[in-house]
């Protein structure tokens, strides 16, 4: 590869990894909707975008791969063979082959064999529609479909013009099907919706449109639009007509997918860049608390008004540049549809996958550090939660089992779910095989609730497997789940009934950066708690307060209660007693997970943005300390850890 092409190394492998993903859902999509032409088109044009960029990169094995797949594509497209698993499967392991490929010819390597893949598209693509055997390919669509098409209004065949100063004549081309989609089905297009992408066409081109509105309506409400030079409508003709109901017919869905033309410039930023930017901010938030603190030391209306319009400028700035290392976390969950089907089938189960929340932002690097979590709970739930086809009937339940991946946004937290409909977890037989490991006593099972003898699950080497998969024993279990969620400020919540199913809830911040914080002191010393463990803060009077087994505790308005700590007491500044709050502490009530504690301070100093900055190596580990933070006069907080504050001492 020359040094000019290098350079674009890698903007072609950030590119190529989502037009790989977007084939693999478009293939997942045709399977579980044949009749649907937009994954066909899909997966064609990927494979066409591949193929010419491979090409541009001289790593011909891809190209020529790309290629063969973007042919076979085009027999699809025609409807010239049936869409079926065979198909299917074999796409899918073009793709894994591209994708070895890629990396393989990206690093000047030349170890991945193509020729059986190759061999198997091509003997494939062979298959062609001949008179013996149009009744074969036509029996992938049902008669009863191309029946039940409603045949609503009337298909017009309109030409459009552009105007021969038009230069982007893909996007005006896009602003004209797009209106038309609004005022009918747009059937076909004239070139292809690829070409049109493409523009590789002149000025004119065509769409058939079924709709309801008037020929002059369609005229009017194309006319508006810019570099539009002239427009033609005109009903189907008799010989044209057929081929538009067969199309339609083989089409449920009766919509072709019109040009995706971007509807904003994109730029690419490294990683890097961002967390520098976020460093700086974070900086930049400092520097303005310690202004704050200058401002009001000094008592200068002045300064106070033009710090609050930096306060407001530059938390703006913080915002944008937090903003710019959001992502949905669609970008991670779009590769488990293609896990969950690969892995069902091996395991000889029938699994049905749904997603929600795919558009929920989360910060980038909590982002790329929870892939690996969730891959191990979906496969828990597949291998040991599904049951087998017959074991479910024979239950009463569906053949089919469900596995739910599931995002939500609550506060400032992100909640992923991993659900599913199988056999649940047996909170006996987990008690069982812990006493049987000597991890907890027999005697002591009824101080144990169900929700921490699930947990038990998360110790280290424990599993009640009694004999491995191909998928279980690979050295990743829920210890290893449950310590990369709390690394990350996040929790993990069991939830199962025996033989309804199981729930699993990974609790996480939006960001690792900066965070609203709630300042309290004790022993004259300030700590930053962070607001999302924060339910509600309470003064001694406003609280009920009783000792339970001469410990005191806190009871919540529910009538539930919450055991009492002292956070001087917590911090190891004063010795471990079992007083009452004293009159001006107040009662800070801290919620995780399913888990609420009661923490009592000498006093609150405010609410306030803070930087997290990570603790030394020396103290990785320390119970009850999440990082520390600088404040606006200059001294160092420490950010307690909500998560394990309470077992400090422990």
């Amino acid at each position: 590869m020359s040094d000019d092409m290098s350079a674009y190394k890698e903007v072609f492998l950030s590119e190529s990894a989502e037009y790989i993903q977007s084939i693999t859902d478009g293939l997942l999509a045709l399977e579980s909707d044949p009749f649907d032409l937009e994954p066909v088109e899909t997966v064609f044009r990927g494979a066409h975008s591949l193929k010419g960029m491979a090409a541009a990169m001289c790593y011909d094995r891809t190209a020529e791969l790309t290629h063969k797949m973007e042919s076979l594509m085009d027999t699809v497209r025609q409807r010239l063979q049936p869409i079926d698993s065979s198909l299917i499967d074999l796409m899918l392991r073009a793709v894994d082959s591209v994708r070895d490929l890629i990396d393989d010819e990206s690093s000047g390597g030349q170890s991945v064999d193509i020729d059986d893949i190759v061999s198997a598209i091509l003997a494939r693509a062979e298959i062609r529609s001949t008179p013996e055997e149009d009744v074969a390919v036509q029996e992938v669509i049902p008669p009863e479909v191309a029946e039940a098409m409603p045949d609503v209004g009337s298909r017009f065949v309109v030409t459009i013009t552009l105007a021969e100063t038009c230069v982007l004549k893909a996007v005006r081309a896009y602003m004209a099907i797009k209106r038309l989609g609004h005022m009918g089905t747009v059937i076909e297009t004239r070139p292809s919706v690829q070409q049109i992408e493409d523009e590789e066409f002149d000025r004119a081109f065509e769409v058939i449109l079924r709709t309801q509105e008037e020929p002059d309506a369609i005229e009017k409400a194309l006319s508006v639009i810019s570099e539009i030079e002239g427009v033609v409508v005109a009903l189907v003709e008799d010989e044209l007509a057929e081929k538009v109901m067969e199309i339609e017919a083989r089409s449920p869905k009766g919509r072709l997918s019109v040009p995706k033309i971007a509807e904003t410039q994109t730029v690419r930023i490294s990683i890097g860049h961002l967390d520098n930017m976020v460093n700086l901010v974070g900086e930049l938030v400092i520097i303005r608390s310690r202004f704050d603190k200058i401002a009001h030391d000094l008592g200068s209306l002045e300064l106070g008004e033009t710090l609050s319009v930096l306060e407001q400028v530059s938390g703006d700035l913080q915002h944008e540049v937090m903003q710019t290392r959001m992502v949905p976390v669609g970008n991670i969950f779009n590769r488990f549809p293609r896990m969950v089907r690969d892995l069902a089938r091996d395991l000889g189960k029938d699994v049905a996958f749904e997603m929600e929340g795919l558009d929920i932002e989360l910060d980038r690097t909590v982002l790329d550090e929870i892939g690996d979590p969730i891959v191990h709970l979906l496969r828990n739930s597949i291998d040991h939660g599904i049951e087998a086809p017959d074991v479910r009937e024979s239950a009463g339940k569906p053949a089919r089992g469900t596995v739910r991946l599931i995002a939500r946004r609550e506060r400032e937290q992100v909640r992923v779910i991993v659900t599913d409909d199988g056999a649940g977890m047996d909170a006996d037989r987990i008690w069982q095989k812990a006493v049987e490991r000597g991890m907890v006593a027999s005697a002591d099972r009824d101080s144990y609730a169900e929700s921490d003898i699930l947990m038990l699950t998360c110790v280290p080497g424990f599993s009640t497997v009694k004999e491995a998969t191909k998928v279980s024993g690979r050295g990743v279990g829920m210890d290893v789940v449950k310590g990369k969620i709390e690394y990350l400020g996040g929790t993990l919540v069991i939830k199962s009934r025996s033989g309804v199913g199981t729930e699993m809830i990974l609790a996480l911040p939006l960001t690792l950066a900066i965070i609203q914080a709630l300042l309290v002191a004790s022993a004259g010393q300030v700590f930053a708690v962070p607001l999302s463990a924060v339910s509600e803060v309470l003064s001694p009077e406003e609280v009920t307060l009783k000792t339970v087994d001469g410990t005191p505790v806190v009871v919540l308005r529910d009538g539930s209660v919450a055991p009492l700590y002292l956070l001087d007491e917590v911090i190891g500044a004063a010795p471990r007693s079992k007083r009452q709050p004293l009159p001006g502490e107040h009662i800070v009530l801290m919620e995780i997970g399913e888990e609420i504690n009661a923490l009592a301070v000498g006093g609150l100093v405010g609410r306030q943005e803070v930087v997290i900055k990570p603790l030394s190596p020396l103290f990785r580990g320390l119970y009850g300390l999440g990082g520390a933070t600088v404040l606006g006069d200059g001294r160092v907080a420490l950010i307690l850890d909500p998560r394990t504050l309470f077992h400090m001492g422990a």
